[in-house]
């Protein structure tokens, strides 16, 4: 097994759990190594003190929230792998980290497009408030206010590239 000397590398975030029956596991990470995360295929998990490297299976990374993300690695494809695996420190080598604009961060996901996983394109992001916790977005759906619950349990996707969001939108929300 190879591993790889901490010094070269940063550590971006930590396991929290596991995520279904299929090896996922949830990656909680600190909010300016988000493109750096979202860049790379490969992490370096902490195991008994070693780092040890894990390739991002192919589609095997989704954002499910501003800090944290799905992954799955090639080879670990059962909830009881992924459970030893929960908890570890994630890392990254040092060199690989991307710098991300303060603009950026500050706008989350404001002007993003919203797609609604069977209705398609709803419209664009206006405005988006968090009400104890609870994040809203403000869209202008067929000359009308829609208001969105951003909940992680809908996200499908977010493609930052093509400034897009895809949920599940819940039955009934949408008249």
């Amino acid at each position: 097994m190879e591993t790889i000397p901490k010094i070269d590398c940063e550590k971006i975030g930590f396991f929290r759990k596991t995520h279904g029956v299929h090896g996922e596991l949830v990656l909680e990470f600190e909010t300016q190594y988000e493109t750096s995360i979202e860049n790379s295929n490969r992490f370096f998990v902490e195991l008994e003190g070693l780092l040890v490297p894990f390739y991002v299976f192919t589609d095997g990374f989704r954002f499910k929230s501003d800090n944290s993300a799905i992954v799955r690695f090639e080879g670990v494809e059962s909830e009881k792998y992924a459970k030893r695996m929960a908890g570890s420190s994630v890392f990254i080598f040092k060199k690989e980290i991307q710098s991300v604009p303060d603009e950026f961060v500050g706008s989350g996901l404001l002007n993003f497009i919203l797609y609604d996983e069977v209705l398609g394109k709803i419209g664009k992001i206006e405005q988006v408030d968090n009400y104890s916790g609870n994040i809203v977005m403000t869209v202008n759906f067929r000359s009308k206010e829609l208001l969105v619950p951003f909940n992680e349990d809908f996200l499908l996707s977010i493609d930052k590239n093509n400034k897009t969001v895809t949920l599940k939108i819940p039955d009934g929300l949408i008249e």
